[in-house]
C-alpha cells in the first residue's frame, strides 16, 4: 500500500488530501489510520481532510472499521471528512453491502468532495 499526503488549494479553500493506493487489509490497515490522524493533527484553521481511495484494490473489513473510525474522531471533532471513491472500483462495493454509504461522507471525485459544503 502507498498513500501520500498532499495539500490542495480549491477557490478560496485549502485541503489536506491523505491519497491511499494498494490493498488495505488487516496488515496495512495501521497506515491509514495514522496518516488520517497525523492528517487532524496537520490541519489549520479553515482546511478540510479529504481521503481519496480512487486507487485503492482491495478494502477490507479492518478497512472498513477503520473509515468508520476516523469519521466517527472527525464527527467528534467536528470536521467533515470526505471520501473519495471511484465507482468502478473495487472500494466501493464493500461499503455498499455493508451500509457504510450511508455512513460515510461519499464523493465520486476529488473536485465533489473540495466544493462540498462543511457537514
Amino acid at each position: 500500500m502507498r498513500i501520500e499526503t498532499r495539500r490542495i488549494t480549491h477557490a478560496n479553500s485549502e485541503a489536506l488530501v491523505v491519497m491511499v493506493a494498494g490493498e488495505i487489509d488487516l496488515h496495512t490497515v495501521h497506515r491509514l489510520r495514522t496518516a488520517v490522524a497525523a492528517g487532524f493533527d496537520q490541519l489549520s484553521d479553515g482546511q478540510m481532510l479529504v481521503i481519496d481511495l480512487t486507487e485503492v484494490t482491495f478494502l477490507s473489513s479492518e478497512g472498513l472499521a477503520a473509515l468508520v473510525d476516523v469519521t466517527q474522531t472527525a464527527q467528534l471533532r467536528r470536521e467533515p471528512l470526505p471520501v473519495v471513491v471511484d465507482h468502478t472500483r473495487p472500494v466501493i462495493r464493500p461499503i455498499e453491502i455493508t451500509g457504510l454509504d450511508d455512513v460515510l461522507a461519499l464523493f465520486n471525485t476529488l473536485e465533489d468532495a473540495l466544493q462540498a459544503p462543511s457537514q
